[in-house]
């Protein structure tokens, strides 16, 4: 669906027209279930996506119109991912996760059980279950929502050349909890793992 579509349909959901709003949950649907499901629990799932929804009604005022729709829903989605584990931490009295630092597992997260059939399918999910959350999206978005470095700078809030940094780092991460989680003599291509997982 085109970009302009794609605003003029959350204008016309926010005004409330409700045909439009399920236009635009069925066009992204997909990308958001797969941004929330390799860190959350299955059931926790379906209430991340239609918060994400709700949150770009309620934050259309904030759409950048040099940024596209797909950039602005990832950058709600990671807002409500992170209100998600702060919200989880503070309930189990702990310490305000640093997200940035700790990854999903360290959080007592159960992993999805939507995994791919492929041996090394579960285990790139497990691997990128190993490095921090923020370490995780940047990947996903990168590798699966085949987003563009400029775009990412937009998700996450910084600047395109600290995507490039962080997109080398967070690769050597995940190569590692790869590496750790592998069986002797098992090989593995992040590149080509990565990209089959694309569509899922």
């Amino acid at each position: 669906m085109a970009e302009d579509d794609d605003r003029t349909l959350l204008e016309r959901w926010r005004a409330g027209d409700a045909e439009a709003g399920n236009a635009l949950f069925r066009s992204h649907f997909a990308s958001v279930r797969r941004f929330f499901r390799n860190k959350v629990s299955p059931d926790e799932v379906e209430d991340l996506i239609q918060r994400t929804f709700v949150g770009c009604v309620e934050s259309q005022e904030r759409f950048r119109e040099d940024a596209s729709f797909r950039t602005f829903l990832f950058a709600i989605a990671r807002n409500q991912l992170f209100k998600f584990f702060r919200s989880r931490t503070s309930q189990r009295n702990q310490v305000d996760a640093d997200l940035g630092v700790s990854s999903v597992a360290a959080m007592g997260m159960t992993p999805s059980s939507v995994v791919a059939a492929r041996q090394e399918h579960e285990l790139l999910l497990m691997a990128l279950q190993q490095v921090s959350v923020d370490d995780q999206t940047l990947l996903e978005l990168f590798y699966w929502e085949a987003l563009s470095g400029p775009e990412i700078a937009t998700v996450l809030d910084i600047s395109a050349g600290a995507v490039r940094v962080r997109l080398h780092r967070a690769r050597g991460k995940l190569q590692d909890a790869i590496e750790k989680l592998m069986n002797p003599g098992q090989s593995f291509d992040l590149e080509a793992a990565a990209g089959t997982l694309r569509g899922l």
